[in-house]
């Protein structure tokens, strides 16, 4: 277990004590959301103006989650402190009460795979892949059944995905795995498929259905903690550039929002642009290079929204910048943290936020499996704890060798769902 340095033992006190606080309150909370329910945006919280009002520069906003029905605060404190602002509807799960389905002899998993290309869903199929091999010869499951929608590689629909899903169900699934491309176009079949007892278990997709059980970082408080460390690390003053993902894109809005929120309240920071990288690498240095060609002026903190750490590294050393800013990189890979080691030397510190492939798989088999065999999951919704890489603790995630340009992801360092926080979602834990 990492050891905590008493500023970080204060932070996250400070946060969890305010969490509690505000579920302690009745529900008052006005989360818009975009698409009919299929997603949501932390921009759009109505109560997320008040907090911000009230926190202090580099603090993290305690914001009310999208629980109407307040079930969240018969959980486990250090669940409900993981759910601070949660923007999609927190349900009771239509699982509490499913009994053991593994007793009656081996299940058949289904598994609706996306094929981006990417390290990380290349690592994560592979991993739900072993864990299916080990959990078949421990008599657990049957068999893996996977479906890829729109077949290997090429453009990908909604309609696909459904259409995928459904063979699932029709070859005879038990439960299913998924990674939705749409979450809210998979709702009317993901109902269709828990009225015929097969559990849904889905990973950054939300799925607006009790028969669902969401599995996803913290979009609001992962963004907001990250970037009140960011602002803590250049001394509550300086210029900030967030580099957007894709405009328009929900996961994009939200982190945009909630980092333009976080700093509100710092007088001397100014947001100086928002330049899109698109999700890759060569368009992130792209779109920094055109951005700082016509911005002089000095930049000193980076948010980057996703996957986009080492391109962001790039467009500041090929624009010829001498001073490289404190850059937040959320989900890291092995080019952009060999980006953080190369600067190091000169004295470079910075901030990650790390998630790999095969901890969102472990993650997902864990919640598949232990909801088979009775455990009885408590809500529709499971928040990824969030981890942080710093230079105390870099070299457990950088992968020996690697360059400014690998292709890999960084070093897995733990579970996203340690066994003991998992268990405060289950009434049945370790049946």
């Amino acid at each position: 277990m990492t050891k905590l340095s008493p500023t970080e033992l204060k932070r996250r006190e400070r946060v969890r004590g305010g969490m509690l606080m505000a579920l302690a309150l009745p529900a008052v909370l006005a989360l818009a959301a975009c698409g009919g329910g299929g997603s949501s945006s932390a921009g759009g919280n109505a109560g997320a103006a008040d907090a911000i009002a009230e926190a202090s520069c580099g603090d993290v906003p305690v914001v009310e989650p999208n629980d109407p029905e307040g079930l969240l605060k018969d959980l486990p404190e250090d669940v409900r402190a993981a759910f601070n602002g949660w923007p999609d509807k927190v349900e009771a799960s239509a699982w509490a009460g499913l009994k053991s389905k593994v007793a009656e002899g081996p299940v058949t998993v289904g598994y609706l795979q996306q094929d981006s290309g990417s390290p990380v869903a290349a690592a994560l199929s592979t991993e739900i892949k072993r864990l299916a091999k080990d959990s078949k010869a421990a008599g657990d499951i049957a068999d893996l059944l996977i479906e890829t929608p729109g077949g290997a590689g090429g453009e990908v629909t909604a309609a696909d995905q459904v259409r995928a899903f459904e063979q699932l169900v029709r070859k005879g699934a038990d439960i299913i795995i998924a990674q939705p491309l749409s979450g809210e176009a998979l709702v009317g079949a993901v109902n269709s498929a828990g009225e015929k007892g097969i559990p849904t278990v889905t990973f950054t997709g939300y799925v607006a259905s009790p028969y669902a059980l969401n599995i996803s970082p913290n979009g609001f408080d992962s963004v907001a903690q990250t970037v009140a460390r960011g602002v803590e690390m250049i001394g509550g003053k300086g210029n900030m550039l967030i580099v957007q993902g894709i405009e328009g894109m929900t996961v994009n809005t939200t982190s945009v929002a909630t980092a333009q929120q976080v700093v509100e309240s710092c007088d001397e920071i100014e947001i100086v642009g928002s330049p899109a990288g698109n999700f890759s690498d060569p368009g992130a240095k792209s779109g920094v290079m055109s951005f700082l060609a016509s911005h002089p002026e000095d930049i000193d903190l980076v948010y980057q929204v996703a996957s986009m750490g080492a391109g962001t590294f790039a467009g500041f050393d090929d624009a010829g910048r001498d001073q490289m800013p404190v850059i937040l990189d959320n989900l890291p890979t092995a080019a952009s943290l060999a980006w953080w080691d190369q600067l190091s030397s000169d004295g470079y510190e910075g901030l990650a936020v790390p998630g790999t492939g095969t901890q969102f798989g472990e993650a997902l088999w864990e919640v598949a499996l232990r909801t088979m065999k009775g455990e009885g999951p408590k809500i529709n919704q499971i928040a990824l704890e969030t981890q942080f890489i710093t230079n105390e603790n870099i070299d457990d995630y950088a992968v020996p060798g690697a360059s400014t340009t690998s292709a890999e992801e960084t070093k897995t360092v733990g579970s996203l769902l340690p066994a003991e926080y998992l268990n405060g979602y289950f009434t049945n834990p370790g049946k």
